[in-house]
């Protein structure tokens, strides 16, 4: 018998990862993804690459907050308010450690909750939304009837029964009904016509000039109780007040009477419909200004331009509120109230759906058409309907206190997570991508002129950044001058685990990395075979030239490994191709 030699052919195959994916927390995970990664970017995406360099400006301090954007970016620092990189004069904030909300209603900036205004066409023009007058003690108040214009009905009488021969035109007020009806004669009809509309006329030094016609005003310290109530003001003089009333005859008084224009304590603001939206907690209750005026909350006269609140029926705290698509959307952490209408009275309609997670409002941002926000279980995206987690990518990670702001297609978002890290990621929604940028302690975001800048806070100092300086390269001059780009930084990622699926031993015989870098960026390139914990460097790189660049590794035997690429400078990675040459499972 003729024994014949037996070949063994080894199995080899090339696979090659030319597109790579982002951020995936996952225990299993595509071999193009990153279990973990810092400072990586989808910006060149399918191509690997770190995000760009941040611009930082000569702005900080212990207390830097309050970032909002209207036609130039502003922010407040130690209790005064910056706008286009100078300070209002004259516009301070008491309590510099209290975080403001702001509202935009076209010129105007809102300041909550100090109720400031300030008219960003004329910087002078600023003050309090609020209005409080008391009278001094001992300083004459005299409520007298009159007509809309101011003149007094100086002779006139009153009963529950007609005066008998009356002439024409005398005025009567009738108290046999209530309310009480003031009437004039008239001889052609025989008849006590009813004056609809009276007026009561408050009269008193300086008591009419903090306020405006159809102010909606609250009386207090009046000694006939019926006047300490809401009324809407008819007409004003620096000296006195119109309201609607009835008064049997004038009386006056020289206690003090208050008369104050309130603006409801609330937890989240917006602006939608030119009214500005706000909701309470503690009252449970949503609320809008009158048309086109801030100042008012409490005109409620049966027209289209009133003043709007109602109280809702749903448990728990109000969590966020925002303007979406036309309606205004409050949301507590199980439901959203949706308010539909553009007068009132309103329609309010409420939602049980994942809502906005306690802590997070100011996750809230629309990127392009879609709302984007953090709720308990997740981070969602919201257009009306159902939201859709986006978060899957986290695995089982957990996070809150997040808060986000929106460059281009991407949405940003800063969160902490268990150990108490504060973690800045960027969601692609075009490329429906995550990445991991770094642990940074971003505070607030702001959008302005397509920049996205951002204030975050170190060591108790916090500091103004541009999230993306190579957008302002040819764009920058004219807003806050004062800046400098970041330091290279470093930046990694890890891949998950290769090799799981096969369940041979293997050799990965040639790996070959296919990028193009800036000239003396940095590479190094690290190894685990058989989670066992430790990362062997197989490469360190300094790329000498700009152009292509082709980088070959050899792996020992192992039944699987992982990646980790790590990088100062400006590279591109194009591709990691990988031969393997498959053993026995042993």
């Amino acid at each position: 018998m003729v024994i014949k030699p037996t070949i063994n052919y080894i199995n080899k195959s090339e696979e090659i990862i030319s597109e790579f994916s982002g951020y995936n927390r996952n225990l299993k995970i595509p071999e193009n993804c990153f279990y973990d990664e810092e400072n990586i970017s989808s910006d060149y995406s399918p191509v690997f690459s770190p995000r760009n360099r941040r611009a930082i400006f000569n702005v900080s301090g212990k207390r830097l907050h309050g970032l909002f954007s209207k036609s130039s970016i502003g922010y407040i620092n130690n209790g005064m308010l910056y706008y286009n990189g100078l300070a209002v004069s004259g516009l301070t904030f008491p309590d510099i450690s209290e975080e403001r909300k702001f509202v935009s209603l076209g010129a105007y900036l809102l300041v909550f909750p100090d109720k400031f205004y300030l008219n960003t066409k004329n910087l002078r023009d600023f003050g309090s939304l609020e209005a409080e007058f008391e009278t001094s003690e001992g300083t004459t108040v005299s409520f007298s009837l009159c007509r809309s214009d101011g003149s007094l009905y100086e002779k006139y009488s009153f009963g529950k029964t007609s005066p008998e021969k009356p002439q024409n035109n005398d005025l009567w007020l009738d108290t046999s009904v209530v309310p009480n009806v003031l009437k004039q004669y008239s001889e052609n009809t025989e008849n006590w016509i009813n004056i609809i509309s009276t007026y009561i006329k408050i009269s008193a030094l300086n008591i009419g000039k903090l306020f405006n016609v159809f102010d909606g005003v609250s009386i207090s310290g009046c000694e006939k109780n019926e006047f300490n109530n809401t009324f809407i003001i008819q007409d004003k003089c620096d000296d006195y007040l119109i309201i609607p009333g009835i008064l049997n005859e004038s009386f006056s008084q020289k206690t003090k009477i208050k008369i104050s224009r309130k603006i409801p304590d609330m937890d989240f603001y917006c602006e939608s419909g030119n009214r500005v939206w706000g909701c309470s907690s503690k009252n449970n209750e949503i609320y809008c200004s009158k048309l086109g005026d801030p100042k008012n909350w409490n005109c409620f006269m049966g027209i289209a331009s009133d003043s709007y609140a109602v109280t809702v029926g749903t448990d728990g705290e109000f969590t966020g509120a925002i303007s979406y698509k036309g309606y205004v959307l409050f949301f507590k952490e199980n439901c959203v109230h949706k308010i539909y209408g553009f007068n009132p009275p309103f329609t309010v309609n409420t939602n049980y759906i994942r809502g906005v997670q306690k802590g997070s409002e100011k996750s809230l941002v629309t990127v392009n058409e879609t709302l984007y926000y953090k709720s308990p279980n997740g981070i969602v995206m919201y257009d009306g309907g159902l939201p859709i987690s986006i978060s899957d990518f986290f695995g089982n990670d957990y996070y809150f206190d997040a808060v986000a702001g929106t460059l281009k297609n991407k949405y940003y978002i800063c969160m902490t997570n268990k150990e108490n890290e504060r973690i800045l990621f960027v969601y692609d929604e075009s490329k429906n991508i995550w990445h991991k940028e770094d642990k940074i302690n971003i505070k607030e975001f702001a959008l302005h002129n397509c920049n996205l800048y951002f204030i975050s806070e170190k060591d108790g100092i916090k500091k103004l950044y541009l999230a993306d300086a190579i957008n302002k390269y040819g764009n920058f001059s004219g807003e806050l001058s004062g800046y400098f780009l970041e330091d290279d930084f470093y930046w990694f990622a890890e891949t998950g685990l290769w090799g799981l699926d096969l369940p041979e031993k293997k050799y990965y015989s040639n790996i070959n990395i296919r990028l193009t870098g800036e000239k003396n960026s940095e590479l190094n390139i690290y190894f685990q075979f058989n989670s066992n914990g430790e990362w062997i460097k197989k490469g360190e790189f300094i790329i000498n030239k700009t152009g292509s660049v082709t980088l070959s590794l050899q792996t020992p035997r192992c039944d699987h490994l992982k990646i980790r690429i790590e990088g100062k400078g400006e590279i591109k990675i194009f591709s990691i191709s990988r031969k393997i040459e498959k053993g026995s499972e042993k």
